[in-house]
């Protein structure tokens, strides 16, 4: 496949040539071939509900302080499965609201394929040290510039969800259910 362009002609500059842009109050335009000197960036204050530079905000709520990072989930599906993530900043409050009900739902909808066997308990520990960056923040507060949401709630600790405990349990119910199932038919015959 060859490119219309390049077929041996000798491209035309985007723009006419230097003499066009000469007009009173213009910019001078440097000729081809040619870098103009870099000139000085005027300061201007930065306007108002700006993020602050090198002050990382929560990407839910805008409260500060906020780490990166990126929690993943993972849900089995008899034959195709399903990967899930959800990428920082986070402050502390979303950060936890996020772990637990990624962790969570992944416990209990990650076992359903093949492979997920393998890759639910991966996700999991994932998330688990991922934990540790959010866990460590101090409280969200309003950043400086004022405009901020709510932060999620992180609501109870994943122990003492129901969807942690039925997950958990879900993998040696169905092992438990493999074996009873072989020793029965092994009885039978």
């Amino acid at each position: 496949m060859s490119y219309p362009q390049y077929q041996g002609r000798q491209q035309q500059p985007p723009y006419p040539p230097q003499q066009a842009y000469q007009q009173p109050n213009q910019w001078p335009q440097p000729a081809y071939g040619t870098a103009a000197p870099p000139q000085p960036m005027p300061q201007q204050p930065m306007p108002q509900g700006m993020p602050q530079p090198g002050v990382l905000q929560c990407r839910l709520c805008g409260c500060v302080p906020a780490a990166r990072t990126t929690f993943r989930g993972h849900q089995g599906i008899l034959v195709v499965m399903r990967f899930l993530s959800l990428a920082g900043p986070f402050c502390h409050d979303c950060g936890m609201a996020t772990y637990r009900r990624m962790t969570g739902d992944t416990l209990l909808q990650g076992w359903w394929g093949y492979a997920s066997s393998v890759i639910t308990p991966v996700t999991v520990l994932i998330n688990l040290t991922r934990r540790g960056k959010v866990a460590n923040l101090p409280a969200p507060v309003p950043p400086p510039d004022g405009r901020h949401g709510r932060p999620l709630d992180p609501g109870k600790p994943l122990y003492a969800r129901p969807q942690t405990w039925i997950g958990l349990c879900l993998p040696f119910f169905v092992l438990f259910m493999i074996i009873m199932f072989a020793v029965l038919s092994s009885h039978g015959s």
